[in-house]
């Protein structure tokens, strides 16, 4: 049986590194999907190209990542001083609350163009329901079965997180309907 590694003190670790991101704005920001992130925050530990990935963008340190010890970010002596990396992190949530600033101006014509995720899912709270209402409003046959473990914690997702979970589903239940 293949048993998935599970480190609680990385999830915690993780957490704290992405303080007040969202699991949708962390997965954005390395370029993973949603789900991915979402077993970090669980405590699956990651590969070691997103731990490189991880620690390029945000400056950390790999051993305080991955061991809790020694300095969180790299200092000087490690090519990037704290300075640096703690304006680096002031500048990123400043352009986070700046983009959703702008998201939300935009919501309004977005939703006249096609189907409003986000109010769908405050609709309903149900990712089958919005998956279905989401495929019949664009004239497809929804599937029988989806097959996916995207939504597994729902209860405990955010609006936002809820939004990427049914748009990373639909993307794989997409990608399996045209194999």
């Amino acid at each position: 049986m293949n048993k998935i590694e599970r480190d609680l003190s990385f999830s915690s670790r993780f957490r704290k590194l992405f303080e007040f991101a969202t699991m949708s704005e962390v997965s954005k920001r390395l370029n993973v999907p949603h789900a991915t992130v979402r077993n970090y925050y669980h405590g699956r530990l990651p590969a070691p190209d997103i731990l490189i990935k991880i620690a390029n963008e945000t400056g950390v340190s790999l051993t305080w990542l991955l061991t809790g010890s020694g300095e969180m970010y790299l200092t000087a002596a490690g090519g990037r001083d704290l300075g640096r990396a703690l304006e680096g992190l002031i500048v990123n949530i400043v352009d986070r609350r700046l983009a959703e600033i702008e998201r939300d101006k935009k919501k309004p014509a977005k939703s006249t163009l096609g189907f409003d995720l986000d109010v769908a899912v405050r609709r309903h709270n149900d990712p089958k329901v919005i998956l279905n209402e989401w495929y019949e409003f664009e004239g497809e046959k929804p599937p029988k079965d989806f097959g996916v473990v995207f939504f597994r914690g729902w209860e405990t997702f955010t609006t936002d997180e809820k939004v990427e979970a049914v748009r990373d589903a639909r993307r794989v239940l997409d990608r399996s309907k045209k194999k």
